[in-house]
């Protein structure tokens, strides 16, 4: 099975865990991505501030700490230091280590954000361990499946993430699949949980451990997974290593201009998603202090972000909505509510609030879309701040690395295309992902043979090196003998008074692929299908009007660490039920 590290004994040797993994890395060859990785020239480090390159977690913990010690990190309980987060780090590899972590096994997250997951991260990075996100709204299915395929050694929890009793959770795991954890990390209360087949102990007593005196984690030590959001199929688990995480989290930082003067950041994104974590680790990287709350709450959020200057905030649109709705009431003023913002990268998830970026840039907030996914990051690309507004707003621009490429191929023919002509992204870059988890297959199928990935979604080059994204290759309609993004059919149905928001698939007839629309109607309106459908006619192409409206009462969706994701999918099935009835 692809990339599936056991325990190794007499790991303490130092000398034998770098050949080890060393070893392991050599396996990754068969791998296309890395073929092209190892391609990587040192001439990445010619545009980055550092003296020194950073290539991982440790010597990103250990620089912080070294150059910008004092530099404060405000939780929700505590205020610490970098000073102070290398040393816990360092501690709690230790304790890790007494748990029978070492090289390769993986350490599953189910946390919020709080100083225990940056150190646990650390602890990580020193012992050469994969840290594995499990979202924050993950229940006993997801945890099971994590455990079934993962194999965590550890698993780390609070007792309560908002409302969720998460000891509970634990409890109606299945004790056979629990029982293969070496341990529980409570990281909160006094004492620990009961929880059957399950051995617990407390953060705390891991804190008390001598620190770690020397690193075993190198730069092609397998260091973090994050798992897809499964909306077509299983959720596959992405693979990245320590040396692509620290170098994109160092690109990342210097394209913000995160630093330890002049900058605050709000950690806002849960650390669970790749969003919020390169987010998290480009601050990291720059000593910058920021905010860390447990979890995102619009109104003590905005008054964080007042009360605390903050510079930098990363979301997606419902936050910075949700924002911007608290601080206009907080400082009763509609002029700008967070003056000291500079950068506010930010993803469009709500076709309801495709209007919302002029409003935002409007009241202060300096949006900026960047591009990602798992299997590059949260920043692959970004676009230029002093762009105009629907070019900065528009998914997509510049490679943040230098070395990136990006080109568009014809999903049907399988030619390659020039610049302004749609088709399916395909991206290279030394920061791409090592593989997905346990997966060969589909790993060896997310890349062509010359190691670009293949990313499923649509979009077109441009001559300056920028690029566009329309949408998901899944989600993109054709009808009419044309590609459609879905998102323009939503936009303009959710400007109709009644309509609350929208969501458009395409389905087989006898005359060719036809839209149709699912619906949420404004609370107390009433909805006229016939209506709604001549609405369309006289503002959309003919081929882009739904030959049905159906009104339902919630999107279906999966989560995500940044929200939830629409499961189109399932619209589609329940639109071809639709139209056998008629």
């Amino acid at each position: 099975m692809y990339c599936r590290l056991g325990n190794v004994s007499g790991w303490g040797n130092r000398r034998f865990i770098s050949l080890y993994i060393r070893k392991q890395a050599e396996l990754y060859l068969i791998i296309p991505s890395i073929s092209v990785k190892l391609q990587a020239k040192k001439s990445f480090w010619k545009h980055s501030i550092l003296d020194t390159p950073l290539d991982t977690i440790p010597q990103l913990f250990t620089h912080a700490a070294n150059s910008y010690g004092e530099s404060k990190i405000y939780g929700a309980d505590e205020t610490f230091s970098y000073r102070n987060l290398e040393l816990e780090a360092r501690r709690i590899a230790q304790g890790l280590t007494q748990l029978g972590v070492g090289p390769g096994d993986r350490v599953g997250f189910w946390l919020p954000n709080i100083k225990a997951y940056i150190g646990l991260l650390g602890a990580c990075g020193h012992l050469g361990a994969i840290a594995v996100a499990m979202n924050t709204r993950f229940r006993k299915a997801e945890i099971e499946d994590v455990i079934r395929r993962v194999e965590p050694k550890v698993i780390a929890f609070v007792s309560n993430i908002g409302s969720a009793n998460n000891i509970d959770i634990m409890n109606e795991v299945d004790s056979k699949l629990l029982s293969k954890c070496s341990a529980l990390i409570q990281c909160d209360g006094e004492k620990v949980a009961d929880i059957s087949h399950a051995n617990v102990r407390a953060y705390e007593t891991l804190r008390l451990a001598e620190p770690i005196k020397s690193s075993l984690g190198e730069p092609q030590s397998p260091f973090c997974i994050f798992n897809t959001s499964g909306t077509t199929s299983l959720p596959k688990f992405v693979l990245h290593n320590q040396q692509q995480v620290a170098r994109h989290s160092i690109e990342v930082m210097e394209l913000l201009k995160m630093k330890e003067t002049d900058t605050m950041v709000l950690q806002s994104l849960p650390f669970c998603g790749v969003f919020g974590f390169i987010f998290l680790l480009s601050s990291v990287s720059a000593g910058a202090p920021f905010v860390m709350p447990p979890i995102f709450e619009a109104k003590s959020c905005a008054k964080q972000l007042m009360d605390f200057k903050v510079t930098h905030v990363a979301g997606g649109d419902d936050m910075f909505f949700r924002l911007l709705q608290e601080g206009e009431a907080l400082s009763q003023t509609k002029a700008s509510p967070f003056p000291a913002l500079k950068y506010c990268p930010y993803a469009s998830f709500n076709s309801a609030l495709a209007d919302f970026p002029s409003t935002a840039v409007e009241r202060g907030i300096p949006l900026i879309a960047p591009f990602g996914m798992s299997e590059v990051f949260s920043f692959f690309s970004l676009r230029h701040a002093d762009d105009p507004l629907e070019r900065k707003t528009l998914g997509g621009g510049f490679p943040v690395n230098k070395e990136a490429k990006v080109r568009v191929r014809d999903p049907e023919t399988g030619s390659l295309l020039g610049h302004e002509e749609e088709g399916e992204l395909e991206v290279w870059s030394p920061n791409i992902f090592v593989g997905y988890y346990g997966d060969e297959a589909s790993t060896k199928a997310a890349f062509t043979d010359d190691g670009f990935l293949k990313t499923g979604d649509l979009g077109t080059t441009c001559s300056d090196g920028s690029f566009n994204y329309l949408g998901r290759m899944g989600d993109v309609l054709r009808l009419g003998g044309f590609l459609v993004n879905p998102l323009e059919i939503e936009t303009f149905l959710c400007k109709h008074k009644v309509i609350n928001d929208a969501q458009v698939v395409a389905v087989p007839t006898e005359k060719g692929n036809k839209p149709v629309a699912f619906i949420l109607r404004e609370e107390g309106a009433q909805l006229d299908e016939n209506e709604i459908i001549a609405y369309c006619k006289r503002g959309l192409a003919g081929f882009k009007v739904p030959i049905c409206v159906v009104e339902i009462a919630k999107f279906p969706t999966t989560p995500s660490p940044n929200g939830t994701k629409i499961q189109k999918s399932t619209l589609r099935k329940l639109a071809i039920e639709r139209l056998e009835q008629v």
